[in-house]
């Protein structure tokens, strides 16, 4: 063997040797990744109530009291209502009684086969109010993707409805054609951080995803529920229930539009500052309401109800007074 030959042949095993240790790192993390998680499971005793709604258990999580019901309903992705709302249920106590639930396959609620279709979403969570003794009118809060189920609840149920709140929500119009497969990708992406454990290695740095605003929400929170975000944060992050909400994004934004305006609810939408495709989105959605209303917060985020928690409250007050 001459000395090219035993260069590469170094080079080769050198290569080898890489690979070999980085697949090693890799199933140290995979399997780290999943002790933590057998062992978070302890602290993760739900903070509400389970109900069987369609065939699957849905979690909620109540509090105050009033005679108007705020409903806040979660984005995409996100891993607990619980944690995601918490800090403004907090501060809406007093004033008015507020829930929030886990969509199917994440926080506190089971995994289902059922498709999720913006008419199967509505349905669960009406019949998850009405089981859970909720009492209407209810002011409907929805942030970002699921500005379509607050909007498709009230097109459902008008006489229920007294007034919706969006924040940083797109508008029917733009989800219609927004991508579903760049949706995809994140969440395959985010997966694949979570399972081999990178996620979590980047959390105990301090690193909580800043591009996902998870660092936003949890550096607002404190004791046992800063734990419970973290936990439901690393086990629900890029989960594969979320394929099937993604998938219908498209589909379910058509029919929302098809399905027309909202007339005289009232429509209140508070939006980060996001450029200006985003802003035309929000332009299109004064369009939905006879009695529709739009502010752009400059120092904010998508997830505005961590950066500006008491402005929306005040904002939802002042709905809660009308």
């Amino acid at each position: 063997m001459d000395g090219v030959e035993k260069s590469i042949s170094k080079r080769k095993l050198r290569i080898k040797k890489v690979i070999i240790f980085i697949i090693m790192i890799l199933l140290i993390g995979a399997v780290w990744q999943r002790i933590m998680v057998e062992k978070e499971t302890n602290i993760l005793s739900p903070h509400g109530e389970v109900f069987d709604i369609n065939n699957h258990n849905m979690y909620i999580h109540s509090t105050g009291s009033g005679s108007n019901t705020v409903v806040f309903v979660a984005g995409s992705g996100t891993p607990s209502s619980f944690t995601d709302f918490y800090g403004i249920q907090m501060k809406l106590q007093p004033y008015v009684r507020t829930i929030s639930f886990d969509k199917a396959g994440f926080g506190w609620s089971e995994k289902t086969d059922v498709p999720r279709t913006i008419d199967v979403l509505t349905e669960e969570l009406h019949e998850l109010l009405e089981k859970s003794g909720q009492s209407s009118p209810y002011i409907l809060v929805g942030h970002s993707l699921a500005s379509l189920e607050v909007i498709s609840f009230a097109q459902k149920y008008p006489a229920e409805v007294k007034g919706i709140v969006l924040l940083d929500g797109g508008s029917p119009e733009f989800y219609a054609n927004d991508s579903e497969i760049k949706s995809y990708i994140l969440n395959r992406f985010s997966a694949g951080l979570r399972v081999i454990g990178i996620a979590r290695a980047l959390g105990n740095l301090g690193i909580k995803l800043p591009l996902l605003g998870e660092n936003l929400r949890y550096n607002a929170l404190s004791g046992d529920i800063k734990k419970i975000d973290i936990a439901m944060y690393y086990k629900y992050l890029g989960n594969t229930s979320n394929l099937e909400y993604i998938k219908n994004i498209n589909e379910n934004a058509r029919e929302v539009v098809e399905n027309g305006h909202l007339y005289n609810i009232p429509l209140v939408m508070i939006s980060s500052d996001s450029g200006e495709s985003w802003e035309e989105t929000q332009q299109q959605l004064l369009n939905w309401s006879n009695y529709s209303s739009q502010e752009t917060l400059h120092n904010s985020s998508h997830y505005i109800h961590w950066t500006n928690t008491d402005y929306i409250v005040e904002k939802i007050k002042g709905l809660i007074a009308e």
